[in-house]
């Protein structure tokens, strides 16, 4: 496989701003994000890793929630995650959402379990289930292609790493809504959103 040196170059100063301790890595599977064809990777450290019931202060008119299946790396262990992404544009060029951390703002993990079963993954605001669809069975393939991409900044998926592994479901949210991710026999994490503190 070769990777477009755009793409590895955008990765490279991602990851020159990362701040705080490893948590693992995200994919971005979106058209906004890919250069040459391939996926994208972000990084996941402690400053944006929040807890199931916290709450997120953000006045981002762009504020969206992803459901997605996270992986822990060298075990056979998933379970559901929900991310926070800003879709504000930027410059409108993928190496821009690259080098910006592919929208990253904030993450939040349900207890993990062995086993990935076939799951619906929904995301739920205030109540209400807003999308629903099935998520992946086999992330083999995209997890190889984002470890090529790590590798080749030279660095590489170290054991006990969280994956999330790209959105089923995506739904915008805005302050004083509570958003959970629900992934069935995988797992649920709700967070709240308020406005930014002054």
């Amino acid at each position: 496989m070769t990777l477009d040196p755009r793409l590895v170059a955008a990765v490279s100063r991602q990851l020159e701003r990362r701040r705080g301790d490893r948590v693992g890595w995200k994919l971005g599977m979106g058209d906004r994000e890919r250069i040459g064809g391939h996926i994208a990777v972000g990084h996941l450290t402690s400053p944006s890793r929040l807890h199931d019931g916290d709450t997120f202060h953000d006045g981002s008119p762009h504020l969206h929630a992803d459901a997605e299946v996270a992986v822990e790396i060298g075990t056979d262990r998933y379970g559901a995650a929900l991310e926070l992404v800003d879709l504000a544009p930027l410059d409108g060029e993928p190496d821009s959402v690259v080098a910006a951390n592919v929208f990253h703002r904030a993450v939040a993990f349900s207890a993990l379990r062995t086993g990935l079963p076939f799951v619906e993954a929904r995301l739920i605001v205030n109540g209400e289930v807003r999308a629903a669809a099935p998520a992946p069975t086999d992330l083999s393939r995209r997890l190889a292609d984002a470890e090529a991409l790590v590798a080749a900044v030279g660095e590489g998926f170290e054991p006990g790493d969280l994956v999330i592994t790209g959105s089923v479901v995506q739904v915008p949210v805005a302050p004083g809504d509570e958003v959970t991710a629900d992934l069935g026999e995988l797992g649920a994490v709700t967070l709240r959103v308020s406005s930014a503190p002054d």
